[in-house]
């Protein structure tokens, strides 16, 4: 009788939780407009397509905001007959060592031609209202170059030549400028280092003036109207999947278990020098294959006249040259986000927190491929879950800025990495 008294006394008392009500606070999300590259764009297995931009970052964010009042949220998204948009990559399976077998989806695409330089993809044009500004591709060196969406001989980028009229010269910074926003956020500077990171140090890092200039500018024009908003810093791009997935410790397992010797991995370094890998080298994911044979026989990588490429290895001295380069960048994004008054999200230390693996809201998340639940199958972007969590962390920054009260995300009711 104590024991069901005591169980009724605890039911009959349970509490009335009280949900705060989602306030805008002294923001107006009437109309949010999100400026960035492929992230923002919602890009996802090395594609745009409409199931990755419905779970874009900033429309997650808007999902939230319209709680709050906020206005619609308008993105670029492919039509449903061409619901795949650019190709992406599918995990058909794994092998009973591991390995994925990854497809690229090549129907209902939305490539249309090809530009004038007849090598560009052309994808089906948006036209309109349009809340999300995510352009892959675009570093903040471009932000002010004319033409850079422009249909041209010299080459454009198309995904931003999709959002265009026809034969317009504008900027990016004119086109983020034009739309007007009364809160904005602004995720840009990633791919000002990332391609010298996923090339093994080949391409080119922006320089720290032109950095400045740019970003200055594109944050002026988009405070220049009284607007509101957030910014956030440049990853750390040494640790995503693409660079961390074929380790130099790993290959050599993989070399002895198929030779039963111990051998070791030779690379060619961005000095031109030769020399045996180490694992602070890091491998790119799509560098070619170890023991590869070339015409004389020697097995690539395994002899050091045929060492993995330059652009296969991002060497140790380039790893710490993007590392500085992200480092100096961040500073340049706060120093200029401070003087806007625009506060930063950490994306830098945020993603770093996920190196050794972390629990939130019950599931266990890493910087793994595939396994790890961030990053999608193209080793650079993000899952749904890992947008979710993304928008989570410019949703808590809103929230302490702003004194409003939007409400986060369930990470768990956005996918991981899934067979398809």
């Amino acid at each position: 009788m104590v024991i069901f008294a005591s169980a009724f006394f605890v039911a009959s008392c349970k509490p009335d939780i009280e949900v705060p009500t989602p306030d805008k606070g002294t923001a107006d999300f009437t109309k949010y407009v999100a400026v960035g590259n492929s992230l923002t764009a919602g890009y996802a297995d090395g594609g745009v397509y409409r199931d990755a931009q419905l779970n874009s970052y900033p429309a997650l964010i808007a999902k939230q905001m319209k709680l709050a009042g906020g206005g619609e949220f308008i993105q670029p998204l492919y039509s449903e007959a061409q619901t795949n948009g650019t190709g992406y990559l599918k995990l058909k399976g794994l092998s009973a060592t591991g390995v994925p077998n990854l497809a690229p989806e090549i129907s209902q695409l939305g490539v249309i031609g090809l530009g004038a330089d007849r090598r560009t993809p052309l994808y089906a044009k948006f036209t309109g209202a349009n809340n999300n500004l995510g352009v892959p591709g675009i570093r903040v060196a471009d932000v002010l170059q004319a033409g850079y969406g422009l249909n041209n001989p010299l080459g454009f980028n198309p995904h931003f030549e999709r959002l265009l009229p026809d034969n317009s010269p504008k900027t990016y910074a004119q086109y983020a400028e034009e739309s007007n926003p009364t809160f904005f956020s602004c995720w840009l500077g990633n791919n000002d280092v990332l391609g010298y990171a996923t090339s093994g140090g080949t391409a080119s890092i922006t320089p720290d003036a032109l950095f400045r200039n740019n970003f200055s500018d594109i944050m002026t024009r988009l405070t220049a109207k009284g607007a509101k908003g957030v910014t956030a810093y440049i990853p750390d791009v040494t640790v995503i999947p693409y660079l961390n997935t074929v380790t130099v410790a790993a290959a050599k397992l993989q070399v002895k278990a198929l030779t039963g010797r111990d051998l070791d991995i030779f690379i060619r370094t961005g000095a031109g020098l030769v020399r045996r890998a180490t694992n602070e080298d890091l491998i790119t994911l799509q560098a070619d294959s170890l023991a590869t044979p070339n015409a004389l026989g020697l097995p690539k990588g395994l002899d050091p006249r045929y060492p993995l490429n330059n652009e296969d290895v991002l060497d140790k001295d380039e790893v710490a040259t993007a590392s500085a380069a992200v480092l100096r960048f961040n500073a340049i994004i706060k120093e200029v986000a401070d003087s806007k008054k625009v506060p930063v999200v950490d994306t830098y230390n945020y993603l770093n927190t996920f190196k050794g693996g972390r629990v939130v809201n019950g599931l266990s998340l890493n910087t793994g491929f595939i396994s790890g639940g961030l990053f999608s199958l193209d080793g650079v972007h993000l899952t749904p879950r890992g947008y979710a969590m993304t928008a989570n962390e410019f949703l808590k920054v809103i929230n302490a800025s702003y004194n409003a009260n939007l409400p986060l995300l369930d990470i768990s009711q956005y996918a991981g990495v899934t067979i398809k």
